[in-house]
């Protein structure tokens, strides 16, 4: 039984919905907008909200009436008016695709040139958006250069970088950012977050609040804690590498990479001379800074074994070792 689909929005998300609805309402709505999110947490309920709010017949203010025949069939999968683009499992490994293919991008163009079942908009979501192939990309330049009556395209994203600028141009750029501190707080501590945690995780999240709960309910801070130990005695020389990336592979493997980049985000402000506000701190050491920055980019891109098919625990050891190596001749 497949999960029933969400159509939702976070409190802090609010601007983006209320300006592009404004947008609908005064008949200047552009024909594309690419949606920009500050999270790289799922946005997938907010994109059908969106979607849904330009539809819906009763809309009262950011509210959807849930009633109408766009509400209905939308929230039942059936309004054939709407196209959702998003990488699919492949046939034969039954895996999600890393891409959004071309076959998917030409399948959209045919649906969104055919005769509007309804009178209101056609809308064409994909998300996200970055995962468009080049030849998916270039596939729907044309289309949103001459979308079609009534046609609207949204684009949503967690990397606009990685949207080839041809794109990015024929869009009308909008921004889903975090929220304040105070806010994020109250809402971790609506969600159940005890107040000696919302803090301390909204810290790891670097001020995503879903992120912060997603990271509580997986234990992260037992895994910082671990590492903290554990490193130390491995830089001691009292723990082996891969003894130390056995323990850390007991957690899932999207934490590790989280923790590997948290710990080397913090060793190279450290040998920037900056704390993580930008504030000067003592300690200052160019060389092993330009290291620690080197190997930070090297362990994103080496660590996303589920991209480039390597074992992740010699990844992890490979960049432990090279850590190490960092740390003991700013040591000496």
């Amino acid at each position: 039984m497949e999960a029933e689909l969400e159509f939702d929005y976070l409190p802090w998300q609010t601007a983006p919905l209320a300006r592009i609805l404004d947008l609908k309402q005064r008949d200047l709505l552009p024909h594309a907008i690419l949606l920009e999110s500050a999270s790289d947490q799922d946005i997938g309920a907010l994109v059908r909200y969106l979607s849904l709010l330009l539809l819906c017949d009763q809309v009262q203010e950011l509210d959807i009436c849930g009633s109408c025949e766009a509400c209905r069939m939308m929230r039942a999968g059936t309004y054939a008016d709407f196209s959702w683009v998003t990488p699919e499992p492949d046939e034969k490994t039954k895996k999600i695709s890393k891409n959004i293919k071309i076959e998917q991008i030409r399948k959209l163009i045919y649906e969104i040139n055919l005769t509007s079942h309804y009178d209101r908009l056609k809308i064409a979501a994909i998300y996200p958006a970055e995962r468009m192939s080049i030849a998916s990309a270039n596939a729907l330049l044309k289309t949103l250069e001459e979308p079609g009556e009534r046609v609207f395209l949204l684009l949503a994203t967690h990397n606009k970088g990685r949207i080839p600028v041809t794109i990015r141009s024929r869009c009308q750029s909008m921004a889903v950012t975090l929220p304040e501190t105070e806010q994020a707080l109250s809402w971790l501590t609506e969600q159940g977050v005890g107040a000696e945690e919302t803090g301390r995780y909204l810290d790891y999240a670097g001020g995503d609040p879903v992120l912060a709960l997603n990271l509580r309910r997986q234990g992260y801070a037992a895994l910082v804690e671990q590492f903290k130990s554990s490193f130390s005695r491995f830089l001691r020389g009292d723990l082996d590498v891969a003894t130390l990336c056995r323990e850390l592979l007991t957690f899932e493997s999207s934490l590790v990479r989280r923790l590997v980049d948290m710990t080397l985000r913090a060793y190279s402000y450290q040998a920037s001379g900056v704390d993580a506000g930008a504030q000067p701190v003592d300690g200052a050491d160019p060389v092993s800074a330009q290291g620690l920055l080197d190997l930070h980019l090297q362990a994103q891109s080496q660590l996303r074994v589920d991209e480039n098919n390597l074992d992740l625990q010699l990844q992890l050891e490979d960049v432990l070792i090279s850590l190490k190596q960092i740390l003991t001749r700013r040591i000496v």
